[in-house]
């Protein structure tokens, strides 16, 4: 403590040296100061409050400011600090020479102002307490630690309201502290609290009156995602029906309808469809219904005549005129088309949907579709009716109801009518995912809630967003993780992370790896080699991770047992029951339990897909089935995976279509192959095309100036 009054006592020294030999009452009582006197300098001090207040206010907080004596009473120091230099801004200038013989000038007050400031913070810090903290800023507001004290005092505060972790907590500390920058992370917190202790039942009366009670809680979607969840928890018609009466403003409601229509009609077929307008006749969506009605048993491929293009059915009959510049195959009952330059949908019936227009269109999300024209956008509903206006220069999809719009080079937020939910003043701005959205401001990003309220505050060069509910961030260079609530779970000092799979990512930190849970904890430690190109091969995938030990490649699972041992050159992705691995120049296959299968003679090798893996040696390819068996013989000049269970393989003559036994069912002739329908194959030769049907190979439509090449000559 003696540290503390260094400038105070030093003062008091000086006051004495300028004593006169033949000293007065005030001089007396500076004297017994020196010797430490107290009682007798206090005593005078008292008395001398009248005749000389500035010296006598300033030798009673000097003696009160002291610990060595029963007068020590810091409040009571400053008070008397504060009377003193109020009196001496109001002391002639006479007195003030007077008492500056005995060193009591505006120099000596304030230092003995700062060092009461020194002992009051010692005493708040001593104590470590938001109450501690508090009283200083209360007691000293000019105190010299006022910003550190404030600083203090709203951490304690916040830790205090997250280890209660209750929304009263929360509420309490933004109410007490609305200017701390925990703010951002308690309103968020809060809300969240109110949710889980509001339904901490997790039944549906819980979700119900959490709703009705917290409308603008940002978690009011998730609460119906609920209500929805619990109504219909076998998927019948009957529960999607009572969920649609009793809870009409529920957004999940259009899904609820949906849902009715695509489990009775699974089929698609005219009798059904027929059978559920009579039986529903109430349903919301009935336009798209009647378009399916019409075209239910159509199977709808684009064709070319004359550079124009449409659409033929299955049989070859043209079904939609060919008067377009270009088109798309059907998406959800709708296909994009081109005409004169402009852009827009027709349905299975050849009507314009969303007018031909535009110069873009997007797919639909959320039943609305982003549109473009002359650099401005908008978004149309399903029906094509424009619902957000030709009003901005960039427009996001809608994700969770809200769709990031920019106007004026600043972004906000529209609901799926266009009306504006969160403020244009951002820099740039992503989807929602879980109610929160990555923003950039001044070129830092952060994230906000539905509400437009930071939850991580900008100060990152880079976001990721939160579709896994832990976000990537980057600061200086450097990676780390962040929390929904804006917790950072992983410092950002590290080199790379990966994504999130099978609940674990990737962290390479220098030359070494390992892997962390979404909490950030090492679920497995940093032990293994990281080398150049970890990132492109060390994430989880369905379980199992390729790492790297002595040089040597294993596998590892989410408990990091080793499931292959470290002696592999490299390992191939694990989809199937076999596994890729090479063994110094060639490439074989293991089992799951490390048992070689396939001895390692291929030069290439692939991962299973469909119950298959591509192989190559030298320049050709071929395939293996789960059990080993080479299928497909290695004699292709090129192949690619099963898709649509067929596999597109090449040959001198040109492409053909396989099955999965090897087969050759569409024969290598062409230039391009691929399945386009349930047995349709759509096959080119020389920038013409055709269509024909697996089951006996007939052509049901030509290009004009298409021509086939001898079928002999794939022999």
């Amino acid at each position: 403590m003696s540290q503390l009054f260094k400038r105070a006592g030093l003062s008091a020294i000086l006051v004495l040296l300028l004593l006169p030999l033949q000293a007065g009452k005030l001089e007396k009582a500076f004297k017994a100061l020196e010797i430490h006197d107290y009682f007798k300098a206090r005593e005078i001090f008292r008395k001398e409050v009248k005749k000389h207040p500035a010296a006598a206010w300033y030798g009673l907080s000097v003696i009160s400011g002291r610990a060595d004596n029963p007068f020590f009473d810091i409040d009571s120091a400053y008070q008397f600090i504060l009377k003193a230099d109020l009196a001496f801004s109001e002391a002639p200038d006479k007195e003030r020479g007077y008492i500056g013989t005995m060193g009591v000038s505006y120099t000596s007050i304030q230092a003995q102002r700062s060092h009461v400031y020194d002992l009051a913070w010692e005493v708040a810090k001593g104590q470590n307490t938001v109450a501690s903290y508090r009283s200083y800023l209360e007691r000293y507001p000019g105190g010299t630690r006022g910003d550190e004290a404030r600083t203090v005092m709203h951490h304690l505060a916040f830790q205090e309201a997250k280890a209660t972790n209750t929304a009263k907590a929360y509420q309490v500390f933004l109410d007490a502290f609305p200017e701390a920058k925990q703010v951002y992370e308690a309103r968020t917190r809060q809300q969240e609290a109110v949710y889980e202790e509001a339904t901490s039942a997790k039944d549906l009366p819980s979700y119900l009156a959490f709703i009705k009670e917290h409308p603008e809680n940002p978690n009011v979607r998730q609460a119906e995602d609920e209500v929805y969840r619990l109504c219909t928890p076998s998927r019948t018609i009957q529960e999607y029906r009572e969920f649609i009466f009793d809870h009409p403003e529920n957004h999940r409601v259009p899904d609820a309808w949906r849902s009715i229509y695509e489990t009775y009609s699974k089929d698609l077929s005219v009798g059904t469809i027929t059978s559920f307008i009579a039986e529903y006749p109430d349903y919301p969506f009935m336009e798209e219904l009647v378009d399916d009605y019409k075209t239910a048993s159509l199977v709808l491929l684009p064709f070319r005549r004359e550079d124009k293009w449409g659409f033929i059915d299955r049989e070859g009959t043209e079904r939609i005129k060919a008067e377009y510049e270009w088109v798309e195959p059907f998406k959800g009952g709708q296909a994009m088309v081109s005409r004169d330059g402009r852009v827009g949908t027709i349905n299975r019936s050849g009507k314009s949907v969303v007018s031909i227009e535009y110069d873009d269109v997007n797919e639909p999300v959320e039943g609305t579709s982003v549109v473009e024209r002359a650099g401005r956008v908008g978004a149309v509903d399903r029906s094509g009716e424009l619902v957000v206006p030709m009003i901005y220069t960039d427009l996001g999809d809608l994700h969770e109801g809200l769709a990031f719009a920019q106007d004026h080079a600043a972004y906000g937020y529209v609901n799926a009518r266009g009306e504006s939910r969160i403020d244009f003043r951002f820099g740039s701005a992503g989807n929602f995912h879980h109610g929160l959205a990555v923003v950039g401001m001044d070129g830092r990003s952060g994230v906000i809630d539905r509400q437009g309220a930071w939850v991580v505050p900008p100060e990152y060069e880079w976001v990721e967003g939160f579709r896994d509910r832990v976000s990537r961030v980057r600061l200086n260079g450097r990676t780390g993780l962040v929390s929904m609530y804006g917790d950072m779970l992983l410092a950002p000092e590290h080199d790379h992370i990966g994504t999130f799979n099978d609940g674990l990512a990737l962290v390479v930190t220098g030359d070494r790896c390992g892997y962390v849970d979404t909490t950030g904890h090492f679920v497995i430690p940093q032990e293994y080699e990281a080398v150049t190109n970890v990132a492109n091969w060390g994430d989880f995938n369905n379980g199992l991770a390729e790492v790297q030990h002595g040089g040597k490649r294993c596998l590892i699972d989410t408990g990091n047992n080793k499931i292959l041992p470290c002696q592999y050159i490299d390992i191939g992705r694990t989809t199937g029951g076999l596994i890729p691995v090479r063994k110094k120049t060639k490439w074989g296959f293991v089992d799951r339990a490390g048992k070689s299968v396939v001895e390692a003679k291929y030069d290439q090798a692939w991962e299973m897909v469909e119950g298959l893996a591509r192989v190559k040696q030298g320049e050709f390819f071929g395939a293996i089935d789960s059990t080993g068996k080479e299928v497909i013989p290695v004699r292709h000049t090129s192949l690619l995976d099963v898709q649509d269970g067929h596999l597109v393989a090449g040959e001198a003559t040109g492409l053909g279509l396989l099955d999965p036994n090897g087969k050759m069912v569409v024969a290598s002739l062409y230039d391009e192959v691929g399945m386009v329908a349930d047995g349709v194959v759509r096959v080119q030769r020389n920038d013409r095309f055709a269509y024909l049907l697996l089951t006996d190979g007939r052509f049901i439509w030509k290009e004009e100036g298409f021509t086939r090449a001898d079928p002999a000559s794939a022999e």
